[in-house]
């Protein structure tokens, strides 16, 4: 996949076909809270802006279809995964990208399976799309201004918030945790501390 304006474009086009209004509006402004934090912390966007639109490009698929796109991988769910619905469009979006649009790139793959949970060690494209997705301008919700004051720290301080806000989330509506959102939290704690 060559990535350049026109491939950007008819990436958008594409996922324009495949989600509804609402979601679609999300997506838009994950890109662009994206490119800020791209700006912000020097990466390189044309990446940043596919993974921005990739990340949800599964969110609206029923589970069989989104089952059909694990039984090709490359990317598949963990037991705790599968076990957790809401999880699955993080790979089936990934898998996309790689089976439609032919994306190799690691960091984009890497940023649209972790926009989620996250994960030790992810890297600053998959840092920016994980903290994008929380404070696009579309959202409303308490902590908000927090989250993206954190964001104009450093990423680590993005990550760490929303891993921290997620958490107490998860927790207060008796939700089940994955293990690896625990592992972001733990491991940005301390990057975010340096």
């Amino acid at each position: 996949m060559r990535l350049d304006e026109r491939t950007i474009e008819k990436i958008r086009a594409w996922v324009k076909q495949r989600v509804g209004k609402e979601r679609y509006s999300h997506i838009l402004g994950v890109e662009k809270a994206a490119v800020e934090l791209g700006r912000r912390y020097h990466l390189n966007l044309t990446p940043l802006r596919a993974a921005a639109l990739f990340h949800d490009s599964a969110k609206e698929m029923s589970r069989s279809q989104m089952g059909s796109l694990f039984r090709r991988g490359p990317f598949f769910l963990d037991e705790d995964e599968k076990k957790i619905p809401a999880l699955w469009h993080p790979h089936a979006g990934a898998n996309l990208a790689y089976h439609v649009w032919g994306c190799r790139n690691r960091e984009i793959l890497e940023a649209v399976r972790c926009h989620t949970l996250g994960r030790p060690g992810m890297g600053k494209l998959a840092q920016a799309l994980f903290v994008a997705d929380y404070i696009e301008p579309g959202r409303s919700f308490p902590g908000l201004a927090l989250a993206r004051r954190a964001a104009r720290t450093s990423l680590a301080e993005g990550v760490k918030v929303k891993s921290a806000q997620t958490l107490d989330h998860l927790v207060a509506s008796g939700r089940k945790i994955h293990p690896r959102l625990v592992e972001t939290w733990n491991d940005f704690l301390e990057l975010a501390t340096r």
